[in-house]
């Protein structure tokens, strides 16, 4: 199998899926990292590459003693012609441990909006003002577990219902041999189990996390991962670009491209913080 992407292309995530406005204790638990037992090593090939990657990213030691996470993350979107038709730029910030909640926050056109989620329900506000449409309680849903979901790659690959398969020793366009992981979701996983197909492609010798394709089920994505910074031992990723893909994994066109920065773990958060 050829992977027909350039090394200019980095990561979309697209969650498109059903959303869950409230979610049963196990169904939450599934959206963090998993239990001590879930993250040991197993012996089938495809959990041997994961727990190779997250050790090159830091260590499931390391990740899972990170209490919260905040960055900025700028998102630069694309038109067919490769012209920039939007910018915005959000502060991101998690409650990784006990449990899952997120705060996101930005100004768009002159509008303030955040997203809240409690681990448990999800608003978005703008102006200070609740959003109460079907789209706008979907949107804060999928847009905080989504973005949690890419910023904690490939410790996430470690969560409870996913299932792991080795699809063998790949070759990206760019001449970059990657070893490929397929990752589907086990119903009830999450918001989104059994739904979506995503496969992950890892340097066969440094197990760096390169690029991904995703099936949403509703359509197609190809992502590249460019560059890393290291902060508390955790590799986070620096930027990633999300192409519109077909089927056969034919890159389309630039959509959307991610920069983090002032990336900060175990920040401190008031009670209530994300009430």
């Amino acid at each position: 199998m050829k992977i027909k992407f350039t090394f200019c292309m980095l990561l979309i995530f697209v969650i498109s899926s059903c959303k869950e406005q409230e979610k049963s204790g196990s169904q939450v638990e599934n959206d963090r990292v998993g239990s001590e037992s879930s993250l040991s090593l197993t012996n089938s090939e495809a959990d041997l590459i994961v727990n190779k990657a997250i050790a090159f990213a830091g260590g499931l030691d390391a990740w899972k003693s990170k209490k919260s996470l905040s960055y900025t993350k700028l998102i630069q979107n694309y038109d067919s012609l490769g012209n920039l038709t939007r910018e915005i730029s959000q502060l991101h910030q998690y409650q990784l441990q006990p449990s899952f909640k997120a705060k996101m926050s930005w100004e768009d056109n002159g509008d303030a909006f955040v997203i809240i989620n409690n681990g448990k329900r999800a608003w978005q506000l703008k102006n200070g003002e609740v959003l109460t449409s079907e789209e706008a309680t979907n949107s804060a849903w999928n847009s905080s577990f989504g973005s949690h979901y890419v910023i904690g790659m490939p410790f996430k690959l470690k969560d409870p219902g996913t299932i792991l398969t080795y699809e063998g020793v790949d070759t990206l366009s760019n001449g970059e041999v990657v070893h490929a992981i397929k990752a589907t979701y086990e119903k009830g996983t999450g918001s989104s189990g059994g739904m979506h197909t995503w496969w992950y492609f890892f340097d066969k010798n440094t197990y760096e996390l390169k690029a991904n394709f995703l099936d949403s089920g509703n359509g197609y994505s190809i992502t590249q991962y460019f560059g890393y910074d290291t902060i508390d031992t955790i590799k986070i990723n620096k930027q990633r670009k999300s192409y519109r893909s077909n089927e056969n994994r034919d890159l389309v066109v630039l959509g959307t491209v991610y920069s983090n920065t002032n990336i900060e773990f175990n920040v401190h958060f008031e009670d209530g913080y994300f009430n």
